[in-house]
Protein backbone atom coordinates (compact mmCIF):
# COMPACT_ATOMS: atom_id res chain seq x y z
CA UNK A 1 0.00 0.00 0.00
CA UNK A 2 1.66 3.69 -1.05
CA UNK A 3 0.29 6.66 0.24
CA UNK A 4 0.70 9.60 -2.06
CA UNK A 5 1.57 13.01 -0.03
CA UNK A 6 1.52 16.01 -2.05
CA UNK A 7 3.05 19.45 -1.15
CA UNK A 8 3.11 21.93 -4.01
CA UNK A 9 4.47 19.67 -6.96
CA UNK A 10 6.25 17.28 -5.31
CA UNK A 11 4.96 13.82 -4.44
CA UNK A 12 5.95 12.10 -1.19
CA UNK A 13 5.67 8.11 -0.46
CA UNK A 14 4.92 6.63 2.73
CA UNK A 15 4.69 2.67 2.37
CA UNK A 16 3.21 -0.43 4.39
CA UNK A 17 6.06 -3.04 4.81
CA UNK A 18 6.08 -6.23 6.96
CA UNK A 19 9.23 -7.24 8.30
CA UNK A 20 10.55 -10.32 9.82
CA UNK A 21 13.42 -11.68 11.59
CA UNK A 22 14.93 -14.64 13.77
CA UNK A 23 12.81 -13.78 16.37
CA UNK A 24 9.94 -11.21 15.83
CA UNK A 25 7.79 -9.77 13.34
CA UNK A 26 6.36 -6.28 12.50
CA UNK A 27 4.44 -4.14 10.89
CA UNK A 28 5.60 -0.55 10.03
CA UNK A 29 5.08 2.62 8.16
CA UNK A 30 8.26 4.30 6.50
CA UNK A 31 7.73 7.35 6.39
CA UNK A 32 10.53 9.78 3.83
CA UNK A 33 8.27 12.82 4.09
CA UNK A 34 8.54 12.55 8.40
CA UNK A 35 11.86 10.88 7.87
CA UNK A 36 10.74 8.14 10.25
CA UNK A 37 9.41 4.17 10.42
CA UNK A 38 6.52 4.03 12.44
CA UNK A 39 6.05 0.54 14.31
CA UNK A 40 2.38 -0.25 14.65
CA UNK A 41 2.21 -3.91 15.27
CA UNK A 42 4.98 -6.30 16.47
CA UNK A 43 5.14 -10.21 17.66
CA UNK A 44 8.15 -11.18 19.66
CA UNK A 45 9.18 -14.42 20.51
CA UNK A 46 12.22 -14.02 22.25
CA UNK A 47 13.60 -12.45 24.97
CA UNK A 48 16.10 -10.56 23.20
CA UNK A 49 13.78 -9.82 19.93
CA UNK A 50 13.40 -6.35 21.05
CA UNK A 51 16.89 -6.07 20.53
CA UNK A 52 17.09 -7.64 16.81
CA UNK A 53 13.91 -5.62 16.01
CA UNK A 54 15.11 -2.05 16.77
CA UNK A 55 18.23 -2.97 14.84
CA UNK A 56 17.31 -4.01 12.20
CA UNK A 57 14.85 -1.32 11.61
CA UNK A 58 17.40 1.35 12.44
CA UNK A 59 19.44 -0.15 9.43
CA UNK A 60 16.87 0.32 7.33
CA UNK A 61 15.78 4.01 8.48
CA UNK A 62 19.22 5.23 8.03
CA UNK A 63 19.79 3.52 4.55
CA UNK A 64 16.12 5.36 3.62
CA UNK A 65 17.80 8.38 5.13
CA UNK A 66 15.49 8.29 8.01
CA UNK A 67 16.49 9.41 11.65
CA UNK A 68 13.43 8.15 13.58
CA UNK A 69 11.68 4.96 14.77
CA UNK A 70 8.96 5.12 17.49
CA UNK A 71 6.26 2.49 18.75
CA UNK A 72 3.58 1.81 21.06
CA UNK A 73 3.60 -0.66 23.25
CA UNK A 74 2.31 -2.72 26.53
CA UNK A 75 3.98 -2.05 29.85
CA UNK A 76 5.33 -5.42 29.81
CA UNK A 77 7.52 -4.47 26.96
CA UNK A 78 9.65 -1.65 29.17
CA UNK A 79 12.58 -3.43 30.12
CA UNK A 80 12.54 -5.00 26.42
CA UNK A 81 12.69 -1.58 24.66
CA UNK A 82 14.67 0.19 27.00
CA UNK A 83 17.28 -2.46 26.97
CA UNK A 84 17.44 -2.26 23.14
CA UNK A 85 18.90 1.61 23.37
CA UNK A 86 15.09 3.00 22.68
CA UNK A 87 14.09 6.07 24.89
CA UNK A 88 10.44 6.57 26.74
CA UNK A 89 8.84 9.66 25.56
CA UNK A 90 5.84 9.26 26.76
CA UNK A 91 2.81 7.41 27.94
CA UNK A 92 -1.84 7.13 27.14
CA UNK A 93 -3.30 6.06 29.99
CA UNK A 94 -6.18 3.39 28.94
CA UNK A 95 -4.84 3.05 25.39
CA UNK A 96 -5.50 -0.97 25.39
CA UNK A 97 -9.45 -1.22 26.00
CA UNK A 98 -9.75 1.14 28.69
CA UNK A 99 -7.47 -1.13 30.98
CA UNK A 100 -3.59 -0.94 29.87
CA UNK A 101 -1.56 1.61 29.82
CA UNK A 102 0.08 2.74 26.00
CA UNK A 103 4.10 3.39 26.52
CA UNK A 104 5.78 5.67 23.27
CA UNK A 105 8.94 4.80 22.80
CA UNK A 106 11.38 6.13 19.86
CA UNK A 107 15.05 5.72 19.22
CA UNK A 108 17.04 8.43 17.32
CA UNK A 109 19.24 8.40 14.80
CA UNK A 110 20.51 11.81 14.64
CA UNK A 111 21.77 14.86 16.76
CA UNK A 112 19.60 17.21 15.18
CA UNK A 113 16.39 14.81 15.61
CA UNK A 114 16.47 14.50 19.20
CA UNK A 115 17.33 17.65 20.04
CA UNK A 116 13.65 19.57 21.07
CA UNK A 117 12.33 21.77 18.65
CA UNK A 118 10.40 24.12 21.32
CA UNK A 119 12.96 24.62 24.47
CA UNK A 120 9.33 25.74 26.52
CA UNK A 121 7.56 23.15 25.33
CA UNK A 122 7.00 21.92 29.41
CA UNK A 123 7.39 25.61 30.66
CA UNK A 124 3.71 26.60 28.25
CA UNK A 125 2.43 22.85 29.52
CA UNK A 126 2.77 23.96 33.24
CA UNK A 127 1.45 27.42 32.87
CA UNK A 128 -1.79 26.07 30.84
CA UNK A 129 -2.40 23.33 33.58
CA UNK A 130 -1.96 26.07 36.44
CA UNK A 131 -4.47 28.20 34.11
CA UNK A 132 -7.64 25.60 34.60
CA UNK A 133 -6.93 24.31 37.54
CA UNK A 134 -9.90 25.97 38.86
CA UNK A 135 -12.56 24.78 36.21
CA UNK A 136 -12.71 24.92 32.32
CA UNK A 137 -13.98 28.35 30.53
CA UNK A 138 -17.22 27.70 28.74
CA UNK A 139 -17.73 29.76 25.18
CA UNK A 140 -21.08 30.23 23.30
CA UNK A 141 -21.16 29.14 19.86
CA UNK A 142 -21.40 31.97 17.60
CA UNK A 143 -24.25 32.83 15.46
CA UNK A 144 -24.81 31.13 12.49
CA UNK A 145 -22.76 27.76 12.91
CA UNK A 146 -23.94 24.42 12.16
CA UNK A 147 -21.94 21.42 13.02
CA UNK A 148 -21.91 18.66 10.53
CA UNK A 149 -20.32 15.16 10.63
CA UNK A 150 -17.93 14.70 7.81
CA UNK A 151 -19.29 12.66 4.76
CA UNK A 152 -17.35 12.07 1.16
CA UNK A 153 -18.95 15.09 -0.36
CA UNK A 154 -17.35 17.49 1.64
CA UNK A 155 -13.84 15.93 1.05
CA UNK A 156 -13.16 18.68 -1.47
CA UNK A 157 -13.61 21.31 1.05
CA UNK A 158 -12.18 19.66 3.73
CA UNK A 159 -9.10 19.38 1.59
CA UNK A 160 -8.94 23.13 0.86
CA UNK A 161 -9.42 23.97 4.18
CA UNK A 162 -6.29 21.70 5.15
CA UNK A 163 -4.68 23.81 2.57
CA UNK A 164 -5.47 27.35 4.05
CA UNK A 165 -4.52 26.10 7.89
CA UNK A 166 -1.54 24.48 7.07
CA UNK A 167 2.13 24.38 5.28
CA UNK A 168 3.06 21.02 5.80
CA UNK A 169 1.46 17.87 7.56
CA UNK A 170 2.47 14.12 8.54
CA UNK A 171 -0.50 13.06 6.31
CA UNK A 172 -1.98 13.72 3.10
CA UNK A 173 -4.76 15.69 4.07
CA UNK A 174 -4.40 18.09 1.14
CA UNK A 175 -5.42 15.14 -1.22
CA UNK A 176 -9.57 14.77 -1.20
CA UNK A 177 -9.34 11.15 -2.90
CA UNK A 178 -7.21 10.22 0.42
CA UNK A 179 -9.73 11.68 2.31
CA UNK A 180 -12.43 9.94 1.11
CA UNK A 181 -10.84 6.50 1.49
CA UNK A 182 -10.23 7.09 5.63
CA UNK A 183 -14.28 7.94 5.53
CA UNK A 184 -14.93 4.50 3.36
CA UNK A 185 -12.28 2.42 5.39
CA UNK A 186 -14.35 3.53 8.33
CA UNK A 187 -11.14 4.29 9.97
CA UNK A 188 -11.65 8.01 10.43
CA UNK A 189 -14.36 10.37 11.72
CA UNK A 190 -14.69 14.12 10.70
CA UNK A 191 -16.58 16.75 12.30
CA UNK A 192 -17.07 20.26 10.49
CA UNK A 193 -18.26 23.54 10.99
CA UNK A 194 -20.00 25.81 8.39
CA UNK A 195 -20.75 29.60 8.32
CA UNK A 196 -23.10 30.49 5.40
CA UNK A 197 -22.35 27.20 3.63
CA UNK A 198 -18.57 27.97 3.93
CA UNK A 199 -16.21 25.17 6.20
CA UNK A 200 -14.41 27.05 8.07
CA UNK A 201 -13.36 24.50 10.86
CA UNK A 202 -13.00 20.59 11.15
CA UNK A 203 -11.32 18.11 13.31
CA UNK A 204 -11.48 14.11 13.35
CA UNK A 205 -10.82 11.03 15.46
CA UNK A 206 -9.13 8.09 13.68
CA UNK A 207 -10.59 5.22 15.80
CA UNK A 208 -9.41 2.00 16.52
CA UNK A 209 -12.09 -0.39 17.65
CA UNK A 210 -10.49 -3.49 18.63
CA UNK A 211 -8.71 -1.08 22.03
CA UNK A 212 -11.72 1.01 22.22
CA UNK A 213 -9.74 4.26 21.80
CA UNK A 214 -9.23 7.01 19.28
CA UNK A 215 -6.83 9.77 18.67
CA UNK A 216 -8.34 13.31 18.27
CA UNK A 217 -6.22 15.10 15.58
CA UNK A 218 -6.11 17.22 12.46
CA UNK A 219 -8.06 20.60 13.82
CA UNK A 220 -8.13 23.34 11.05
CA UNK A 221 -10.07 26.29 11.80
CA UNK A 222 -9.69 29.75 8.84
CA UNK A 223 -7.52 32.44 10.53
CA UNK A 224 -10.56 34.75 10.72
CA UNK A 225 -12.93 32.35 12.49
CA UNK A 226 -9.98 31.75 15.58
CA UNK A 227 -11.08 33.01 18.59
CA UNK A 228 -14.45 31.57 18.71
CA UNK A 229 -13.15 28.40 20.56
CA UNK A 230 -14.66 26.45 17.51
CA UNK A 231 -12.06 23.51 18.14
CA UNK A 232 -13.31 22.77 21.67
CA UNK A 233 -17.32 22.80 20.48
CA UNK A 234 -15.53 20.58 17.62
CA UNK A 235 -13.94 18.21 20.58
CA UNK A 236 -17.34 18.43 22.71
CA UNK A 237 -19.20 17.15 19.79
CA UNK A 238 -17.10 14.10 18.88
CA UNK A 239 -16.16 12.91 22.58
CA UNK A 240 -20.08 12.69 22.59
CA UNK A 241 -20.26 10.64 19.45
CA UNK A 242 -17.33 8.11 20.92
CA UNK A 243 -18.69 8.10 24.51
CA UNK A 244 -21.77 6.57 23.29
CA UNK A 245 -19.63 4.22 20.60
CA UNK A 246 -17.89 2.65 24.12
CA UNK A 247 -14.79 3.94 23.23
CA UNK A 248 -12.96 4.60 26.87
CA UNK A 249 -9.55 6.20 25.48
CA UNK A 250 -9.27 8.97 24.09
CA UNK A 251 -5.72 10.86 22.96
CA UNK A 252 -3.95 13.18 20.86
CA UNK A 253 -0.85 14.16 19.96
CA UNK A 254 -0.73 18.18 19.72
CA UNK A 255 2.08 20.54 18.58
CA UNK A 256 3.72 21.77 21.85
CA UNK A 257 4.21 25.53 20.16
CA UNK A 258 0.23 25.63 19.42
CA UNK A 259 -0.90 27.47 22.68
CA UNK A 260 -4.67 27.28 21.27
CA UNK A 261 -4.58 23.19 20.88
CA UNK A 262 -2.62 22.75 23.71
CA UNK A 263 -5.31 25.05 25.76
CA UNK A 264 -8.51 23.06 24.25
CA UNK A 265 -7.24 19.50 25.59
CA UNK A 266 -6.65 20.83 29.06
CA UNK A 267 -9.81 22.65 29.29
CA UNK A 268 -11.28 19.79 28.25
CA UNK A 269 -10.29 17.76 31.10
CA UNK A 270 -7.52 15.87 29.27
CA UNK A 271 -4.18 15.02 30.92
CA UNK A 272 -0.43 15.57 29.95
CA UNK A 273 2.02 12.52 29.63
CA UNK A 274 4.68 13.20 27.46
CA UNK A 275 6.09 15.01 24.50
CA UNK A 276 7.46 13.39 21.59
CA UNK A 277 10.34 14.92 20.43
CA UNK A 278 10.56 16.01 16.30
CA UNK A 279 7.73 13.99 15.68
CA UNK A 280 6.73 14.81 12.33
CA UNK A 281 6.47 17.50 9.89
CA UNK A 282 4.12 19.81 10.25
CA UNK A 283 3.19 23.24 10.23
CA UNK A 284 6.46 25.31 8.97
CA UNK A 285 8.46 21.93 9.86
CA UNK A 286 9.52 19.32 12.22
CA UNK A 287 8.00 19.68 15.52
CA UNK A 288 7.74 18.61 18.98
CA UNK A 289 4.47 17.02 20.08
CA UNK A 290 2.42 16.73 23.34
CA UNK A 291 1.06 13.81 24.19
CA UNK A 292 -2.71 14.51 26.27
CA UNK A 293 -4.64 11.71 27.16
CA UNK A 294 -8.62 11.37 28.71
CA UNK A 295 -10.62 8.13 30.18
CA UNK A 296 -14.32 8.42 29.04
Amino acid sequence: MSIEIKKNEDIYLDRWEIIEGNAFDCRILVSPYNRRITVYEFNLTRDHAAGEMVELLAGKALENGLDKIWLKSKTGYMNAFAGAGMKLEAAIPGYYKGKETALVFALYLSNQRQTPSHARGKELVDQLVSKFKDGTVKRIIPDGITFKWGEKEHCPALARLYRKVFTTYPFPVFDPDYLKSTIAQDSTYYITAWHNRELIAASSAEINRPQQNAEMTDFATLPQWRGHGLASFLLEQMETRLKGERFRCLYTIARSSSIGMNSVFVNAGYGYYGVLIKNCNIGVGFEDMNVWAKLL
